[in-house]
């Protein structure tokens, strides 16, 4: 699916640096609070969702789901923006 911006709701990360760590520089953390997190991006070059991003998750013990777009601005209403991102009401 190129150039389609792909979402996971992210659980069990320390914190934003270590979800950080864990994410290549396609992806990025766009929610957040108390260790839950929203993490979007687009896949390229091999650096996919669900082929790579979720198993080196999974591989730090921490867990994440690929959601929907309505999912994704729900969640980030519930979460609240990470960083400069805004999600309308």
């Amino acid at each position: 699916m190129s150039g389609a911006i792909r979402a996971a709701v992210v659980a069990n990360a320390s914190t934003a640096k270590q979800l950080w760590a864990y994410l290549p520089g396609n992806y990025a953390i766009v929610a957040g609070l108390d260790g839950d997190y929203v993490i979007a991006g687009v896949d390229s070059h091999g650096w996919t969702l669900d082929d790579y991003v979720i198993p080196r998750l999974a591989s730090g013990l921490i867990w994440a789901r690929e959601i929907d777009g309505d999912e994704l601005v729900a969640t980030m209403r519930r979460l609240g923006p990470f960083g400069d991102l805004q999600v309308a009401a």
